[in-house]
Formats: structure tokens, sequence, C-alpha cells
């Protein structure tokens, strides 16, 4: 059992160094991204399970849009699942349950850091500090999207099963499974990460194509094939909301699928290259940049010390192709893989590249941890460098003061490096002179690593009692929403996104038209860009029938509800109900069809781009009433006094089957964005159903990807069973 100490150890000391989350006075999702978009997100996603549902459709946002498509909520990470299906408070995710999953993800991410360095024949000691500084320390200690967290985790398992190809360990087996892991990066919902480490995965192939020429052509190829295979459940989706949608990236205005991300955007992301003293000086940048100094320095030395390793130079690599990326528009390297490789034009923040550089360094620390354990021999000048960098703040800090009071946290950050730095050298003197085995040296240099990493990672995170905050959003307008529940005429919110920045629909479980999202579908977008004040298309086709702002934005909006937060909801007298019938339908050009819309009578007339049905005009009144309706269903009883379309406000995206008294009828796309079933005279029962051939598909195809990864890792541990496991020294001989 002795294998199984080592998780155990870093698994309570990850858990551990969360402390403040453990104890309910804190959160970390007090941040504007997160607490306006993701939480309502999972908030979604919890309510559904909890109904027995599975969320493949919102509802709630924009007329309704496809979730998994979407990316970023992570719909399609199977790891999700289980948070969601936690019980839930008053309707709500309980913020402990939160907490714990957060902390569950970094133990992960240690954890197969741990991995890593055990299979690269570190030892138990090594990787536990390899572990610590990948999973508390940069980008994946500090990052708040917990759609990014859950992608990083997988890096260290792609590169597992990539260097093991590269030694020669069952070449095309381990490129399947590393291909494994890298489409599970990509379920984890959002795409930048997974793309960066596809990118340190290409470099490794690279590096395995100059050395065995057409043998590695093999394993490159099983290791694409398991990526698309394993994530197909988050990228058929995705490619098929991609090339229907347009994405916000920044600008004033969407871009489509077929539209670079302008280089601005990238520029806009950038790390400056000044930036990089954030990987030893804390609150110098952006969280996601520090590592500790301790960290740094014993990556250094690990670096030098087994330089002869490749795999040493693959992860050198690594750490500088990361950076290189990171800098962004300060480095011309990022510019020519921005215009020679179309899938990085996607990956529009740079600085997440730091991810890739920061595993590279908590893997060479643990190298370093090893070196000095194993009495390696140490260069002359690390010792009086780490004294004197030690020394140097004091009397800077001391004339500093006494000259400028401390605006931030400079001067901590700067007493914090001096003390780093002087007790790294003090231990590093110590297993020097012999006073300190290298047991105790490395167990001493972990401890500090953590004394570094502490105090940044976990300082974002507001506690309590602190007033305001982004989370208050959420509740701010409790008392509005309440009134809308209760009002039987309620269809769909509409809303001053200038004052409720929050995605009120899916945390509340009320549907709302405008919303913070990564993307929209471009039919949606084209009929929402029509100017609110003067265009009363939007508020018809979209039933919105109430409007939350401070003042009233049209003329035939009345108030009915002030809020305590200020803000009024008004009713809008113009909006259509949730379903109608017409009997008029005219085929028009998309270019016309906007123009169309605003000349005619919508109420009774429609159009399509495409063949229209041929309809009757008669002299009765239709009856559309809704029967049953779900996330992802719809059902309608429809009393026709003759042949006509039957509408839903709601929007038209593919997957949706729609039958009319069982028998299967085709949906049309009415007035450029929403949905409409042909239905003759007579009473008749439509029904609208989401069925997305890409989610089924891409389901199947992960299943299967999975299926046949878990047989080729079963055969591997048959056969890894058969063979003696190599001690680190041992294993350095073989491979080095």
């Amino acid at each position: 059992m002795r294998w199984f100490l080592g998780p155990l150890i870093l698994s309570l000391i990850v858990t551990g160094f969360f402390w403040k989350l453990l104890t309910k006075q804190y959160t970390w999702v007090d941040q504007p991204d997160m607490a306006y978009q993701v939480m309502p997100w999972l908030q979604f996603q919890a309510v559904s399970w909890h109904r027995g549902e599975v969320p493949l459709w919102d509802p709630h946002e924009w007329g309704g849009q496809p979730l998994v498509g979407q990316l970023q909520p992570g719909a399609a990470y199977p790891l999700n699942w289980p948070l969601f299906l936690l019980p839930l408070k008053d309707g709500h995710l309980q913020q402990m349950a939160l907490n714990l999953y957060f902390v569950f993800a970094h133990v992960l991410a240690a954890l197969f850091c741990f991995w890593l360095c055990r299979d690269l024949g570190l030892s138990g000691v090594a990787s536990i500090a390899g572990g610590l500084a990948f999973a508390l320390g940069g980008f994946a200690g500090n990052v708040g999207w917990l759609q990014i967290l859950n992608g990083v985790v997988w890096i260290p398992l792609v590169a597992v099963f990539c260097l093991r190809s590269i030694r020669g360990r069952r070449p095309t087996a381990s490129a399947a499974l590393a291909g494994t892991f890298l489409g599970i990066s990509f379920l984890s919902g959002h795409h930048q990460i997974p793309i960066l480490a596809a990118l340190m995965a290409s470099g490794f192939w690279l590096y395995k194509i100059a050395r065995n020429r057409m043998r590695a052509w093999k394993p490159v190829a099983a290791f694409c094939a398991f990526t698309i295979l394993a994530g197909a459940l988050q990228i058929l989706p995705a490619y098929e909301y991609g090339s229907r949608a347009i994405r916000f990236v920044g600008l004033p205005y969407g871009i489509y699928w077929n539209q670079s991300v302008p280089y601005t955007i990238h520029a806009e992301a950038s790390l400056p290259p000044l930036d990089v003293l954030g990987l030893v000086l804390g609150h110098f940048s952006a969280y996601d940049a520090f590592m500790g100094l301790t960290a740094v320095t014993v990556a250094l030395i690990g670096f030098c010390a087994r330089f002869d390793s490749c795999e040493v130079r693959l992860l050198g690599a690594s750490v500088l192709g990361g950076l290189l990326f990171a800098f962004g528009a300060f480095s011309v390297f990022h510019g020519a893989a921005y215009s020679a490789i179309p899938i990085v034009e996607k990956a529009s923040f740079p600085e997440m590249a730091l991810a890739i550089a920061q595993f590279g360094i908590a893997v060479l620390m643990a190298y370093g941890v090893d070196a000095i354990r194993s009495a390696a021999r140490l260069g002359r000048w690390w010792i009086p460098v780490l004294t004197f960098a030690g020394a140097l703040p004091w009397p800077v800090l001391a004339i500093a003061k006494t000259f400028r009071a401390e605006t931030g946290r400079e001067y901590e950050r700067l007493a914090i490096f001096g003390l780093a730095a002087l007790s790294l050298a003090a231990i590093l003197q110590g297993w020097k002179s012999q006073r300190l085995r290298g047991g105790a040296a490395a167990i001493l240099i972990t401890g500090l690593a953590l004394f570094e990493l502490g105090t940044v990672t976990g300082d974002n995170y507001r506690h309590r009692d602190h007033p305001g905050g982004f989370l208050a959003e959420l509740s701010k307008n409790q008392d509005a929403i309440d009134f809308l529940r209760s009002q039987p005429d309620f269809e769909r919110l509409e809303l001053d996104v200038k004052f409720v920045p929050a995605n009120l629909g899916d945390w509340n479980g009320i549907d709302a038209m405008q919303a913070y999202l990564g993307g929209l579908t471009s039919n949606v977008a084209q009929i929402e860009s029509l100017p609110v004040s003067e265009s009363r298309i939007p508020e018809q086709l979209f039933s919105l029938t109430h409007y939350l702002g401070p003042k009233p934005v049209r003329d035939d909006q009345s108030e009915v509800f002030r809020s305590s937060s200020g803000l009024v909801v008004y009713r809008n007298e113009g909006a259509f109900p949730r379903a109608w019938a017409v009997h008029e339908i005219a085929a028009v050009s998309k270019d016309y069809l906007m123009h169309g819309l605003e000349a005619a009578d919508l109420r009774h007339q429609a159009f399509v781009t495409g063949p229209a049905p041929v309809l009757e005009r008669c002299g009765g009144a239709d009856q559309v009433r809704i029967l049953e309706r779900g996330a992802a269903r719809f059902v309608l009883e429809a009393r026709m006094a003759c042949k006509g379309i039957v509408i839903v406000s709601e929007t038209f995206f593919p997957g949706w089957k729609a039958s009319v008294d069982s028998r299967r009828a085709p949906i049309l796309e009415i007035d450029g964005a929403l949905r409409g079933v042909a239905v003759d005279s007579g009473v008749h029962r439509v029904e609208m159903r989401y069925r997305p051939v890409s989610v089924y598909l891409g389901g199947v195809m992960t299943f299967a990807g999975f299926a046949a990864a878990a047989a080729i890792g079963c055969a591997g541990l048959r056969r890894g069973k058969r063979q003696p496991r190599l001690s680190s020294k041992a294993y350095h001989e073989k491979f080095a």
C-alpha cells in the first residue's frame, strides 16, 4: 500500500491549502464572469438534472439557445454531472458544494501531475512537490473560470502518454491514451486550454517524427483519432453551433465562424514581457502568473542537473514555448503561429499559455528536488545569488518607506521575495554542508514553496461579511422576479443590460431575452440588432411581455412594479403571445427579410427564406394554447379554422423535431428566427422536441473512444504487472 501514501498526502495538503473555502466564510466565485455567467449556467443545469432532464437546450436566454454547443457551460463534462446532482438549498446550488468541487478539481490536477512525475522515474517527495506547484500555483491555482480550470487539469496526463510514446513504451497505444485525455480536456467547456495543450503535444510529436521518421506517423494518427473520438460530445455540437452563430470576442460587434479573431484582440490579451517577473513576485502582474521564487529556482536547478534527459529538454521547450506564446503581440513567434496555424486564431487569450509554461516549471521543480535529494552537483553560484537577491530588498524597502507610503502591496511582495530567497539559500547551504540530508532539504523546499504560493493563491476570495460584490447582483432584483412569476400574462423578460448584467434567466428559471453569453445564434442576432426604441419586432416576435430597467424605452410601456433596487418593471403592450397562428406566408430572400418584417403585420403574416407552403385563408378565429412545456419540449393544442402555420416564439435551430398528431412534420424557420409548423384545419396536437444529432452522435463517439481507451489501458496494466518497476536511478540510466 506504499503506492497509496504519496497521493493521500498530496490530497490532504491540497485540501488543507484551500482552508478558506472549507470555513464557509469565503467564496471563489465572486468575480464578474463567474457570478454573472458561470453560476447561472451551473444553476440551470443543476435544476434540470434534479427534474430528471438532461440539459441540452437552454430556454431561458435569447429565445432559447443550444446549451452543449455553446461550449462554456460545460454541459458535456462528465465530472460536472455529480455536482449538479448534489442537494440544492432553496432551489439553488449550495456554496459549500461549489467550494468542494473547486478543491476537488485542484486535487485532481495535483494527482495527475504526481502521476506524470512518478512515471518519469522521480521520487515520491519530488513528485509531491511537482504536483503541489502545478495545482496550487500559477494559472491552475488562480483561474476562477471553472470551465477553464477543468481543461487545465488534464494537461499532465496528455504529457504522460505523449512522453511514453516518445520513449517507445507502447508508442501507438500511449499516443491513443494521450489523445483521449486531450479529448476530455475539450469536454471541459472552453476551447482555449485544449488548443494550447494540443500545440504542446504537437511539439512532442514533431520531436518524435524527427527521431523516428515514418514510424512516428502511426502514433500521431492514433493521437488525432482518439482526440476527436473522446471530445466528440463537445466538438460536434460546438461546430454545429459555431457555424450558425456569432461570437463575442471583445469587439463592438460579433464575428462569424469563418472570420478570424482580429489580431488586436490577441494583442490586448498578451502578457507584457515585464510581467514575467510575476512568476517570482506575488501580485506583480495578474494572479495567474505567480509560481514563486522557490519553484522557479528549483526548476532551473532541475533543468541544469538533468539536461541530458530528453524529457527534461522537452519540458524546458514547453516552458519556453508557453512563454513565447503568452507574450502574444510582443512575440513574432506568436504572430507566425496565428498566421500559419488556423486553430490558433480561435485562442484569443495568449496569456493563458502561461498554464503550459507553468506546467513545465512544476515538473522541472520535481527534477530539481530529486537532484538535491540525490546529492547532485550544485553550481557554486546558486547560493551567493540567492543570498544577494534575498538581502537586496530590505535596504530598498527601508529607504522607500521613508519617502512614500505603500499604495498597494508592492512592499509586501518584495519582502516575501526576500524571505523566500534567504530561506532557500539557507536550505541549500545546509544541504551542501551536509547538515541537512537530501530528504529533509526536499521537504523544507516543498514547505517553502507552499508558503510562497499561500501568499497569492486564494488572496482574492471574498469574505461573506464584506458588503456588495458581484454575487449580490444575482439577488438584487429578486422582488421583481417574484412579481413576474405571479403574473399570468408573463412570457419573457426584456432587460436593460447596463443595469442588470447578470444572467437572471438561468439563475431564476424564467425566460429572459438578453444574457451574457460567449456567442449567439445569428438568426436571433439579426433581429436583436434592431434599435430597441425604434423597432417593435423583437418585442413582438419573442413575446417580450415585460421590461426591467430604470425607465421605459418605448411609448407603449406602462409601469406595473417598482423594485427595491430602484429598477422598474414595465408591461410591453405590443408583445405577441408565446404561440399563435397565421394564414399568410411569403417566401423572400435573406437580403429582403428584415425589410419585409418591418413592413408587415407579423401577427397575421409570416416570412420564410425557402419554399413557402400553401395555406388557406378563412374568417374563423384560431386558438393555440400550450399544454406542456419543458426545457427541450413543447406540446401545443391548435384549433385551426383552416390550414395555417402555428408559430412558437422560440429560436429555430437544427435538432428540433416536430409532430402533428404523432405524425412527423417539418419545422420551418419563420420570420428568420422562430419555429413554425404547418397544421391543417381542425383540432391538432403539435409537439416539438429537441433531439440534436450532433449531441447523440458525439455521445456515441465519445463513449466508443472511452471504451477503446479503457481497453488499451487495461491491456497496459496487465503488461505492466509482468514487468518490474524501475527505480529512479535505473530509470534515468535507461532513458537518459
